[in-house]
């Protein structure tokens, strides 16, 4: 049958992998099998410069929730499946404990997406003023209360964003991708960007020391140092 419909795109592949891990649930957690890699023309990625038109013509929670992914370099999952208490605005650190997939939460892609990660005090501060004196729930979430589904974002708010500011079209996971590219061009060492995306705090504190240092200016570019 899928001979006769022709050949499945890599990113066709991975989403249909996702729906799978989530139907079977824990009993595959631990299962790997060898994904097709997704060509680098499709791995859009926002340079500085694109991001603080996105973040200045967003509004409500996805201004803050496009600062946060670029600012970080987590997944859109991960985003969307913070919860208030996950939040340590005294530390300026984020608990990555789960992921979300459609309208579900879930496990993180890996284990090693089961982290911890040092966030900019004023990335801190912007998202903080958004919650107010919100104590617990979802940091964001659709007027449902049900966790934000990626598809719907791209497809409602980012893309349709994008058209209007007259930049190339990306999805939430070029911010992620944005965050490796900058690192790249500021000469942070490559195992150093890896450790900054998907290890424990423990491991990856001089990776922060040096993003940061490196990253600064071009954060106050992007805009992501507002408070």
């Amino acid at each position: 049958m899928l001979e006769k419909q022709g050949v499945l795109a890599p990113k066709t592949v991975h989403n249909m992998w996702k729906v799978l891990r989530l139907i079977m649930g824990e009993s595959f957690t631990n299962v790997r099998v060898k994904l097709p890699s997704i060509p680098e023309e499709e791995q859009r990625f926002f340079t500085p410069e694109e991001v603080k038109l996105i973040i200045d013509g967003s509004e409500g929670q996805y201004k803050v929730l496009f600062a946060l992914q670029f600012a970080t370099g987590m997944r859109f999952g991960e985003a969307a499946g913070l919860h208030v208490e996950d939040l340590d605005f005294k530390e300026s650190v984020i608990r990555i404990r789960r992921s979300t997939f459609v309208h579900q939460e879930v496990t993180t892609k890996t284990k090693a997406g089961f982290r911890e990660i040092d966030v900019d005090p004023k990335m801190m501060k912007m998202v903080k003023d958004y919650l107010g004196s919100r104590q617990s729930g979802r940091v964001f979430e659709s007027r449902n209360g049900t966790p934000l589904v990626n598809g719907n974002v791209n497809r409602y708010v980012l893309k349709p964003l994008c058209k209007k500011l007259e930049i190339p079209i990306g999805t939430t996971h070029a911010f992620r991708h944005g965050r490796v590219s900058l690192l790249q061009q500021n000469s942070v060492p490559g195992d150093l960007i890896k450790n900054g995306l998907a290890t424990l705090r423990s491991e990856r504190r001089a990776s922060t020391a040096i993003s940061l240092q490196h990253s600064g200016r071009k954060w106050q570019q992007a805009g992501l140092n507002k408070g």
